[in-house]
């Protein structure tokens, strides 16, 4: 499994490269296995679903890299560990800029929209668990669904951020998370009551 794992890891950063200019195809994930050196068909054997196979597979690796980066999360209050680790995640997708725009295209279909909204699920997920979040009522739900409203505004914000170090994009974010802050107090954030 880790053979093959690390095979798709590497047909995926090949394919990266030539996303920003082709988009996601299949035929795009068969020429990312030939310039490795490898058959053609490893492109649809190794992501047999097709690009949003791919894709899901990147933006799990991304998670993963993300919550690897992010320092012990004791030290933080529990917006400040929101706050970094969607700075992180953005981070991470820097070099693949134009590919994330590419990719937000491509989960906007019709077709591909469920999948897109899973995985943005997801990642918003790993975000509150990685901040401490143990809710199991109402809460759970809420929570991921403003944390997604947020990540979502951020993320295109981002795109076009031309500002250095992205310092623009920080204080999108940033004033987002004040505005769900201001929200009615039916709904529980944990920052607000212990952590300020």
């Amino acid at each position: 499994m880790e053979e093959r794992d690390d095979l798709k890891r590497k047909i995926l950063d090949q394919a990266l490269l030539h996303v920003p200019f082709e988009g996601w195809s299949e035929k795009l994930l068969e020429k990312a296995a030939v310039e490795l050196g490898l058959d053609a068909s490893y492109g649809w054997r190794l992501f047999p679903k097709g690009p949003v196979e791919a894709i899901s597979f990147w933006v799990h690796l991304l998670d993963q890299n993300m919550l690897e980066s992010l320092p012990p999360p004791h030290d933080l209050r529990v917006r400040d560990r929101i706050i970094l680790a969607v700075k992180t995640r953005l981070t991470l997708l820097t070099p693949h800029r134009e590919a994330a725009l590419k990719t937000a295209f491509y989960l906007a279909r019709p077709s591909h929209l469920g999948e897109g909204t899973r995985l943005l699920y997801h990642s918003v997920s790993q975000i509150w668990y990685y901040a401490g979040d143990t809710s199991t009522d109402y809460n759970f739900y809420t929570k991921r669904t403003l944390l997604a409203w947020v990540y979502s505004a951020t993320f295109v914000y981002w795109l076009h951020d031309t500002s250095e170090d992205h310092e623009k994009t920080w204080a999108f974010l940033d004033r987002r998370i004040g505005e769900v802050l201001k929200l009615p107090k039916m709904f529980h954030f944990p920052w607000k009551k212990r952590h300020g």
